[in-house]
């Protein structure tokens, strides 16, 4: 059983980055969840500060590295309810961090996926057109639309892609459905 280091948030990023320096990936993102989902030792809510805007960016980059599509949406949600009274342009801070670092994670995979195969890949679009994307097709069925006939290259482009382009794809789901509700931050929803 992992001690109580929700006490002090800036307790659990240290530890955090121990755990890190020690390959332990994992442990230090089951420590920060347990400190974004933590009630604040007792009371009733937590008060947000840069500490926590700081446990956001490393959690969610861990996500990104351990390709965690699922915990990173709750992590969003946790912060989320923390800053969107006190501190919306965290918030907002948080969001843009994560769409760009998932962005250049893809835009990474689709690079050392076409270095392999040592053909230039037809550009999927990330972004663009896809305001009806979920409900003419799947993802899944879009992404495999772009990749080559070859099935060896299939391979190597599915398994070093495809990880990449679902947490992106989910990462776009989970901002749209946070800023969806959330009135301070509606020109990044349009955006």
């Amino acid at each position: 059983i992992m001690p109580n280091y929700y006490h002090k948030p800036e307790n659990a990023l240290r530890r955090a980055a121990e755990l890190q320096g020690i390959k332990q990936p994992e442990a230090a993102l089951a420590l920060l969840h347990e400190v974004l989902a933590s009630r604040g030792g007792g009371r009733s809510h937590k008060t947000w500060s840069t500490t926590y805007e700081k446990i956001m960016i490393v959690y969610l980059d861990l996500c990104l590295a351990l390709t965690k599509s699922r915990e990173a949406k709750d992590g969003l949600h946790q912060y989320r309810n923390l800053s969107q009274q006190q501190a919306p342009g965290s918030l907002e801070k948080v969001i843009r961090h994560l769409i760009t670092s998932a962005e250049k994670k893809c835009a990474e995979a689709k690079a050392k996926s076409e270095k392999r195969t040592g053909v230039e890949g037809v550009d999927a679009p990330l972004g663009d057109d896809a305001e009806d994307m979920e409900s003419s097709a799947t993802s899944q069925s879009i992404l495999f639309s772009t990749m080559n006939i070859d099935p060896e290259q299939t391979q190597r482009e599915t398994s070093l892609l495809l990880p990449s382009l679902k947490f992106l794809w989910e990462t776009y789901r989970t901002v749209l459905d946070i800023l969806r509700s959330n009135s301070k931050l509606e020109h990044l929803y349009h955006g």
